[in-house]
């Protein structure tokens, strides 16, 4: 039996189990509807729906889709340069316009949960550039992670250049600061790790011998300037995200000064990104009345955030819509080869 044959016969135990565990607990899958529900029913309690819808009704739609379908294309272009850039690097010779319709045809499945689009695009290229599934997956949890950090990143901006205007902020702001210095710390101290796992054989055999063991392929091979190049790429994408909102508030008639934005709207991003939730609805809307209710009323502060949530991820679905078809002909093409290449070696 080839390495090959060995890695997806592992992957496939993986799988088998995952699968089974979520099976033999089904609510599981109930608790991001439950969160949603539970954070709406919170919100709708102290603000009531009526002024909420009074409030989106003065949304302006169309200039909504104006500001955000052009951030929403570039966004797909920078997002698939990156996703190109590290699976080069990592994994595959792939093109740019050979990542171009995997990675917009999976918005669609990101509507419906993040991880799940995640997840498509592993197993899209797993399928296409012919990588064991957990090897690509090891490289999108690396962008994942820089996604994160790229928030940190503007955020921790945005803590060091805002000046609190009470003791409530001026408290927020210092706990902010802790805890960014720890997030830094942290990544720092992963990189080290990874980087003594390259020439370490014994630090390699207890990192795969761990529960990421099999996802840690890419962080290993990861050298710092790596890091350095995704958070590159993708640091424009949420300065664009920033210019978005700005100008998508100011058509709605909401103030919020620019260095602010630039502090907690990552927060704002990274509570949509918590699994608790469906489609990122809910925990944004929380996180948006707690930064930014100073700024307008609460129903309005509401009305924005779904507003330009729903817009966005229109968008984003449109042009997963357009590609969809070429790639569900593709990857239907490329199971059909891989069913047919694993029934030739069964012989």
């Amino acid at each position: 039996m080839g390495a090959g044959r060995i890695r997806a016969v592992h992957e496939s135990k993986i799988s088998t189990a995952h699968r089974t565990k979520i099976r033999n607990r089904p609510w599981i899958k109930l608790l991001p509807y439950f969160g949603t529900l539970l954070i709406f029913g919170l919100i709708f309690w102290r603000i009531p729906i009526a002024r909420v819808a009074g409030a989106l009704q003065q949304a302006p739609a169309l200039k909504f889709v104006g500001v955000f379908l052009p951030y929403s294309a570039i966004f797909w272009l920078i997002d698939s340069a990156c996703l190109t850039w590290v699976i080069r690097r990592f994994n595959k010779p792939l093109r740019f316009r050979e990542i171009l319709p995997i990675r917009a045809s999976m918005y669609v499945l990101s509507l419906i949960n993040t991880n799940l689009g995640q997840g498509g695009v592993a197993w899209y290229l797993h399928r296409k550039a012919q990588v064991p599934f957990l090897e690509i997956l090891s490289s999108i949890l690396l962008i994942a992670l820089m996604e994160i950090y790229q928030l940190f990143l503007f955020s921790t901006a945005g803590v060091l250049l805002y000046r609190p205007a009470s003791a409530q902020q001026a408290a927020l702001v210092h706990v902010l600061r802790i805890a960014y210095a720890v997030a830094w710390g942290v990544l720092a101290m992963m990189m080290a790790l990874f980087a003594e796992a390259r020439r370490n054989g014994r630090v390699r055999a207890w990192i795969n011998n761990t529960r990421v063991g099999s996802i840690s392929r890419s962080f290993v091979m990861a050298r710092p300037l790596d890091y350095g190049i995704v958070l590159a790429i993708k640091a424009p994408s949420f300065a664009l995200a920033l210019l978005a909102q700005h100008f998508a508030l100011a058509l709605y008639g909401i103030a919020i000064p620019f260095v602010k934005l630039v502090l907690f709207l990552p927060l704002v991003f990274l509570a949509a990104a918590l699994p608790i939730s469906v489609a990122h609805l809910g925990t944004s809307q929380a996180a948006w009345l707690l930064f930014f209710s100073a700024n307008a009323a609460e129903p309005k502060i509401l009305a924005y955030s779904l507003a330009a949530h729903f817009t966005f991820m229109f968008c984003n679905g449109l042009i997963g819509l357009l590609f969809l078809p070429y790639a569900s002909r593709e990857l239907t093409m490329l199971e059909t080869a891989a069913g047919q290449a694993a029934y030739a070696e069964g012989l």
